[in-house]
């Protein structure tokens, strides 16, 4: 594998891990509750965008979540409104490279949930990692790839950073943090971008009622 994406893939792992704790040096502050997820937000200083953090327990197989919610081809299946990414309505997703049974590159292309806004594209790396019994991360980050050029008239979006943060808990039920942080670039207003987080809720709990009328 390209060392250049091993070294991004650990450094995105890190910011991911390192953000999930509720830590007074995180600086993570509350935003709201909303659907039974409990919502953190930080302002990035660097771009003005914010950094959601999202949690929920719930009542769901730990492994299936994991694999269904980093799919992107997939998600046309639970939510036509939900974006391959965050929370674009998808036009367009496939594989570009699978570079082993845990990481996969993929593109995207999609509108976002505001009609005046034009459509965006993106190209991700994804890992999953089984940190142990019950216990799954997900990461993704946007990259550059030969097979997904610049397309003239769409927006290429960024995927600073995100993960999935999946743990069976004793009582029985799943844990799932979820960290975002895009920028969708362009003419998008920060004010729109910024309420991302209720776009991401809306889809984690399309992905629970999916997989539970699916369930075997």
């Amino acid at each position: 594998m390209n060392t250049n994406y091993e070294q991004l893939l650990e450094e995105t792992k890190s910011k991911v891990l390192g953000l999930s704790e509720l830590t007074p040096e995180n600086q993570w502050v509350q935003d709201s509750v909303k659907d039974g997820c409990t919502i953190h937000t930080k302002m990035n200083p660097l771009n003005e965008l914010k950094i959601n953090r999202i949690e929920a327990q719930v009542d769901v197989d730990p492994e299936a979540f994991i694999n269904l919610v980093t799919n992107m081809t997939k998600k046309k299946e639970y939510d036509s409104n939900f974006e391959e990414v965050l929370y674009w309505n998808i036009l367009k997703g496939r594989v570009l490279e699978k570079l082993d049974q845990n990481t996969t590159i993929y593109y995207a292309r999609g509108k976002p949930p505001v009609f005046i806004v034009d459509p965006r594209d993106f190209c991700i790396i994804t890992r999953n990692y089984k940190l142990g019994d019950g216990h799954y991360l997900a990461i993704s980050k946007s990259i550059e790839h030969p097979q997904a050029p610049l397309v003239k008239g769409i927006q290429r979006a960024e995927m600073i950073f995100a993960g999935w943060i999946v743990k069976k808990l004793p009582n029985g039920k799943t844990n799932i943090i979820m960290i975002g942080h895009m920028n969708p670039k362009g003419d998008i207003p920060k004010a729109i971008v910024n309420q991302g987080a209720k776009f991401q809720v809306e889809g984690l709990n399309k992905a629970l009622n999916y997989l539970n009328k699916n369930k075997q």
